[in-house]
């Protein structure tokens, strides 16, 4: 049988996933009891409850929800306070963060500042084994707690972002007394945060359950429980919340949400990635150690047609490394070409003699992952690349991320924490970065002096040339920069974050009620 064209893979993808869908009842249902449960389905089970040890969206969805943090970015991307109810510089180098009173752990003992220079202290802990989030506040120099309800946070230079920081992992707030007194095993079976809502139990593979902290400091939630579902391919995900049973789930593609909107008791609802979808590289394995194949691969991805076909036009093709909406966006560069008659010119001036190219996939942590790896399979092998596509489940691939051990190319979907390239390209790919697979001097050095800087025309031009370098080395292959959508109850009334930890407080989630 001839290969599939890559035209053809685009449609069987955009089509499969619609045709494995059973034919269902569309029961339109108003909730007239008072409901106590929240059940949500994600694309795959956790593998940490210790912030510290994961940056991993399926991870961060529950861990936003258990821990608070000093500051706190809400959907429209302002910064609001948290656990410190003020903060402000003091000289240039020391911000000072007056805490809330009142607060309670959830085994009752009495938060301090004392836990803040602790979670500080250990995020920046590269002894600490698993630690993922060690890259994300090395600006800072020391922690000093006059007293109970207050923290300095001095810097090793002046930081202008560093409250942002604070307010995403790395920055989630974790207790001192009850971590030192367990272990961090046992903490990470038994989690103890600030959040709204508390650990009851977890099944692995099968659900976390969680129930409502009726102390909480932001006011109760809207309901009793909540269940966290692990199913990773999309059709039982979308038939559990056609069927009724599951309240919200999340990584929706364009294709199921047609079906969902369809349907009349359920609906979408979405914002713009706060973030790309990229294929990372494994820049040290041959031949992905050559800047001409990497460009090469680039050039024979057609984004249009992946937004087009597999994305319905949820989603734009990205430029560069910095993801639209972000600081220093540069919206003057066109989007990332596709040319298959210059790749394929590329790949002749690399020497390229057919090596494996290995592309490594889960299906559905990313929504549309395995579609658009085929896709792209496809695209790649059309310009004459040995492209192999392998399919792993989800432990897998944070077992490699661990241990820096992917084979090729795979999916990594970089969130920008602090809607600047700090916060996630430079964070990312930085010296000592999860995705620290490729070095250049003046890229490193334009990264770290940009961090520091206070003169944000400086820092623009850091990333436009930071930019430019990364056009020719290609550390990722940037694919879309998406619409995240939900699919939900209608009597659902939530509102989506840009960045992924599915924030479920008193602001911005309650059921509506006949």
């Amino acid at each position: 049988m001839a290969e599939m064209t890559r035209r053809d893979v685009l449609k069987v993808a955009a089509a499969g996933a619609v045709a494995a869908l059973p034919g269902l009842p569309h029961k339109a249902q108003a909730q007239t009891t008072q409901k106590r449960e929240l059940v949500v389905a994600q694309g795959g089970d956790i593998a940490f409850f210790d912030p510290h040890m994961s940056t991993s969206s399926n991870d961060i969805r529950i861990s936003f929800n258990l821990y608070d943090n000093l500051t706190s970015r809400r959907p429209d991307g302002k910064l609001a306070p948290g656990l410190a109810t003020e903060w402000k510089l003091q000289g240039q180098t020391t911000w000072a963060f007056k805490l809330r009173s009142g607060v309670k752990w959830h085994n009752g003992d009495t938060f301090s500042s004392a836990d803040v220079k602790f979670s500080i202290d250990r995020s920046l802990d590269t002894g600490l084994k698993g630690n993922r989030v060690n890259t994300v506040l090395t600006t800072v120099d020391r922690v000093e707690t006059p007293d109970p309800g207050t923290v300095l946070v001095h810097t090793k230079k002046p930081d202008p972002l560093l409250p942002a920081r604070l307010g995403f992992y790395g920055g989630q707030v974790i207790p001192r007394k009850y971590v030192e007194a367990v272990g961090p095993d046992t903490f990470n079976q038994k989690p103890i945060g600030t959040g709204p809502v508390r650990f009851v139990s977890w099944t692995k593979d099968d659900k976390i359950v969680l129930e409502a902290n009726p102390d909480y400091w932001g006011g109760r939630v809207d309901f009793d429980r909540l269940v966290v579902r692990a199913l990773p391919e999309m059709a039982p995900r979308v038939a559990a919340l056609l069927k009724g049973e599951v309240d919200l789930i999340t990584q929706v593609p364009p294709d199921q949400g047609e079906r969902i909107k369809a349907n009349a008791s359920t609906a979408v609802s979405g914002a713009l990635y706060g973030g790309l979808y990229v294929l990372a590289v494994n820049s040290k394995r041959p031949p992905l150690d050559n800047p001409l194949v990497k460009q090469a691969l680039s050039l024979a991805v057609d984004r249009g047609a992946i937004v087009k076909e597999l994305w319905r036009g949820r989603g734009i093709v990205p430029n560069s490394m910095i993801a639209k909406g972000d600081n220093h966006f540069d919206a003057s560069l066109p989007p990332l070409a596709f040319n298959p008659g210059e790749a394929k010119d590329r790949l002749k001036k690399a020497g390229y003699k057919g090596e494996e190219i290995i592309l490594e996939t889960t299906a559905g942590y990313l929504a549309g992952d395995k579609p658009m790896a085929e896709a792209v399979q496809a695209m790649w092998r059309d310009i004459g690349v040995n492209a192999k596509v392998e399919v792993f489940e989800y432990s897998v691939r944070a077992q490699r991320i661990r241990d820096k051990s992917f084979k090729g190319l795979w999916w990594s979907d970089p969130t920008s924490t602090l809607r600047d390239p700090d916060g996630m390209m430079w964070r990312l790919l930085g010296p000592g970065g999860s995705q620290d697979y490729w070095r250049h001097p003046e890229f490193d050095e334009l990264g770290n002096a940009a961090r520091f800087s206070v003169d944000e025309k400086f820092r623009a031009d850091a990333y436009q040339k930071m930019t430019r370098i990364f056009l020719e080395h290609f550390p990722w292959i940037p694919v879309i920069q998406p619409y995240e959508d939900y699919g939900l109850q209608k009597y659902v009334e939530w509102t989506p974050d840009p960045l992924q930890q599915l924030e479920i407080r008193r602001f911005n989630f309650k059921f509506r009620r006949a």
